[in-house]
């Protein structure tokens, strides 16, 4: 008895100093590599070993100053096949066994975390010091748009071609694996079943260990290679629990063949089956799992794959005088030596090669691929096309405007990686357990041992290896890890193929909580028209038209409970005429050029100070999205909850939102709505699953039910649990390709005139904007085909830093703001701005040179 409690107290003891040193191992400070000056003395650099985590894993950079981090990659495999900076909205693709630069803008000091594409192997760039004037800590999509530009579909290509690799490498591996386990398998199957089914020397363990030596050192080397870094590197990740239990039940299966004797009777026994299958199933949980994620991103990969790889080159400098359909005058040219300027031939049932404009023929178009718009469009001379669309019926020739990366298609590409590259708010909560999670597994591992050591019948030492090695194996952390952002990167390129860019994960989160959304009228509602006897200065649209599918998006916002607003330079005649067509609920009238913005601001004020008087928390649905597409329209996406911008508008709206609807067509907010609606659903039945499998999985294998049904998880068991976990998730968020986002845009009101009729029935509030202009409008537009209001906005604020006392414009909202101690600033370009609360300042940082346009 006093044996068993010196051995009980032993093994406890043992047990908690191993917990202490683990925990100190991965959570102790560790020391930053500082980066250093270049040749030019005009930039940082440092470079990063990755192989199984990055090396090292936190860099130091100063203030103020461009960086540029050489990632070094000395592995394969889709874990680190991306290196993602969430905060700067960067993602960038690491070939395999390839040296890859990314750079960074001057950074401001803080800490700018970075990950790999599947959010287990993590690291830190630290930027300290103070940063010159006017380097404000940059907004993903303004960090993003400062790097270098890719192409993306050809980036998009290659990953491509590395996964297709990997694919081959792994298949390879999984069938050696098997041929050499399976006979260890079904030899000790059978013996354990009945000793008297195979001939001792079959069951004899030296020819186990012969047979599973080669599955654990060549079959699991893309496991080790990756897991036993990521140890010391303090990252460990599912590699890193997969390599610690295979090579503890190698070991003592080892032992077993060389010298039985050390263990006790009754512990004697090999597990190399247990070695070979489990190595064997992560490996086809592997390969499952990258040919399923083949399928997260196969709505982008289908628009790259419909840019064609040759152009018809005309030998002519003009399309005048010459039969430009006879082949002898033009030349087939890959599509990656075509330049801005070349003249390209496009025939009937072809692609268009690039961006470019018609010169000479007329055709009707396939747009649908990019805009989502299923009816062809009619152009002539002078009309823009986007490669990749189709000509359905005439021929035509172009001159190429955009070639490589700044064509249409690969900037929708790229727009979806940089949203792939930020993280939804829901994934927080997963992204600090995930952290955490490996330490903790491995110590309860180390306590499942200790007890079944200590506490466990006979035999001891065989139980408690059995269970130790299932509690590593089983648990799964690239689960916590994957719910969210596989879920996001189906979601961004399904909505990309129906016409809707979504720019952050945040925005594809928060568009589910609209409940106020603000049109602009015109080129928003209306065709944007303006009247023919208008002057040239003076631009009316009193005859303007409503844009088809206006009145049934309208519908199916009110039929959901979603207030709508339309913003309006027009007289209230007008605006109200308007209203009442497509079934505004309120409309605001002669708004001043620098008057949206401050209506948003409005708007949500009041919601705000409604929730502050009720003392509830905030509804659910209580987000406020702008929808426009002009220059004056931009300060009002930004100011906005949700900016949605209309992309036949300008490039400054578009930059200025979290949404844009490529066709314009507003049935695309209901679009993006659903889409949004579709995620979340999809993330949190991920997150359960994560969450549930390794909250009931762990307890399993550690025995927690052996008291009451004599029963022990196996490690093959856990290892084929194990391995379908992350197969599970992948499927489940490729379900998403199969969602109906086009579903309910108009709330099953039959036609465009049923439509228009319910609209006519509603009488809307009317409001006329009656404020002094806060701001001095400098210039007017001189082209009378702009919209209204659609000029250079003069705003007056102050340069100079304004006296205490004194009072300054914000520049988002236009409000007059009090200049004292506790005033809200921002410095850019080395002056200071003033604003009327955070969100203002918030949303300036996104893009200063919008509101100072």
């Amino acid at each position: 008895m006093e044996f068993n409690l010196f051995s009980t107290a032993a093994a406890l003891i043992a047990a908690a100093a191993l917990t202490w040193l683990v925990l100190r191992f991965f959570f102790g400070e560790q020391k930053a590599a500082s980066g250093a000056m270049d040749a030019s003395g005009k930039r940082q650099t440092a470079t990063i070993t990755v192989k199984g985590g990055y090396s090292p894993a936190v860099v130091s950079m100063r203030a103020g100053t461009p960086i540029t981090l050489t990632f070094d990659r000395q592995e394969t495999g889709e874990c680190t096949s991306h290196v993602v900076f969430g905060d700067l909205g960067l993602d960038a693709m690491l070939p395999g066994n390839a040296v890859t630069d990314v750079e960074l803008p001057a950074l401001p000091a803080g800490e700018y975390p970075f990950a790999c594409g599947m959010n287990m192997v993590h690291g830190l760039l630290k930027v300290e010091g103070n940063a010159s004037a006017g380097t404000d800590k940059p907004h993903p999509l303004t960090a993003s748009a400062e790097a270098p530009m890719v192409d993306s579909a050809e980036a998009e290509r290659r990953e491509a071609a590395e996964r297709t690799k990997e694919i081959t490498s792994l298949t390879r591996l999984v069938a050696i694996g098997t041929v050499l386990t399976l006979p260890v398998f079904i030899v000790t199957m059978l013996h354990m079943a009945n000793s008297m089914l195979v001939p001792h020397w079959m069951v004899n363990p030296w020819l186990q260990a012969i047979l599973i030596t080669p599955v654990m050192f060549y079959c699991g080397h893309p496991i080790h290679a990756v897991g036993f870094p990521a140890l010391a590197h303090r990252s460990p990740d599912m590699n890193s629990l997969v390599s610690l239990g295979t090579s503890a039940a190698y070991l003592y299966s080892l032992v077993t063949c060389v010298a039985p004797q050390v263990f006790p009777e009754g512990s004697r026994e090999p597990y190399f089956e247990s070695v070979g299958v489990v190595i064997t199933l992560v490996l086809v949980g592997r390969l499952l799992e990258t040919k399923a994620r083949e399928g997260t991103g196969k709505a982008v990969q289908s628009l790259i794959k419909l840019r064609p790889r040759t152009a018809h080159k005309l030998n002519a400098a003009s399309p005048e005088n010459v039969e430009w359909l006879n082949p002898a005058n033009f030349t087939d040219m890959d599509i990656d030596t075509i330049a801005v300027g070349d003249l390209l031939v496009v025939k009937n049932g072809e692609r268009v090669p690039t961006d470019g404009i018609i010169v000479a023929g007329n055709a009707s178009i396939d747009e649908s691929m990019i805009t989502g718009e299923s009816k062809p469009v009619t152009k002539t001379t002078g009309a823009a096309v986007t490669g990749a669309t189709v000509l359905l019926k005439g021929d035509l020739v172009m001159q190429a405007t955009q070639v490589g990366a700044n064509t249409v298609l690969s900037q929708i590409a790229a727009m979806v990686a940089r949203a792939q590259a930020t993280k939804a708010p829901v994934q927080q909560l997963a992204d600090r357990i995930a952290r955490y999670f490996v330490p903790a597994v491995m110590v309860i591992a180390i306590w499942t041992f200790a007890i079944w050591i200590a506490l466990g019948p006979a035999p001891q030492l065989a139980h408690a290896l059995i269970t130790a090695v299932s509690v590593l194996i089983i648990a799964c952390p690239c689960a916590l890890g994957l719910a969210t952002p596989l879920s996001v990167t189906v979601s961004l390129g399904l909505g990309a193929t129906n016409g809707v860019l979504v720019t952050s994960a945040k925005a594809l989160e928060q568009a589910r909580r609209i409940g106020t959304v603000v049109f602009d009228k015109t080129g928003t509602i209306t065709r944007g028209v303006v009247d023919a006897t208008a002057d040239w200065n003076k631009p009316s649209y009193e005859q303007d038209t409503v844009k088809e599918g206006s009145p049934e998006a309208i519908a199916a916002l009110r039929a959901r409970g979603i207030r709508t607003v339309m913003l309006s330079g027009d007289k209230a005649e007008v605006a109200g005429r308007i209203a009442r067509e497509v079934g505004i609920d309120t409309v605001i009238c002669e708004v001043k050029p620098d008057g949206k913005a401050y209506w948003i601001a409005k708007l949500q004020r009041e919601r705000d100070e409604n929730t502050a008087t009720s003392g509830s928390s905030r509804a659910p649905h209580d987000l406020i999205a702008m929808v426009g597409d002009g220059i004056n329209d931009a300060p009002a996406l930004a100011q906005a909850d949700l900016g949605i911008a209309i992309g036949t508008g300008t490039d400054v709206a578009m930059q200025s939102a979290d949404v844009t609807l490529m066709s314009g067509d507003l049935r695309g907010v209901i679009r993006t709505i659903n889409l949004s609606n579709a995620t979340m659903r999809n993330i949190r039945e991920n997150l359960g699953w994560a969450f549930g499998y390794n909250i009931i999985g762990i307890p399993i294998a550690a025995g927690v039910l052996y008291p009451f049904t004599g029963w022990l998880l196996s490690p093959m068991i856990a290892g084929l649990a194990m391995a379908l976990s992350s197969v599970c998730l992948v499927l489940n968020a490729n379900r998403l390709h199969a969602a109906n986002i086009s579903g309910g845009t108009t709330t099953d009101i039959t036609g465009s005139a049923a439509a228009t009729t319910t609209a006519n029935t509603i009488e809307p509030t009317v409001i006329v904007d009656d404020r002094t202009s806060l701001n001095h409008v400098t210039d007017q537009s001189n082209n009378p085909t702009n919209k209204e209001n659609t000029m250079d906005m003069g705003m007056h604020m102050h340069h100079n830093a304004p006296a205490d006392g004194e009072t300054a414009t914000d520049p988002v909202c236009g409000m007059t703001v009090a200049v004292n101690d506790d005033a809200i600033t921002r410095e850019y370009e080395g002056k200071s701005y003033y604003f009327c609360g955070e969100h203002c300042a918030t949303n300036f940082a996104k893009a200063p040179q919008i509101f100072l346009s």
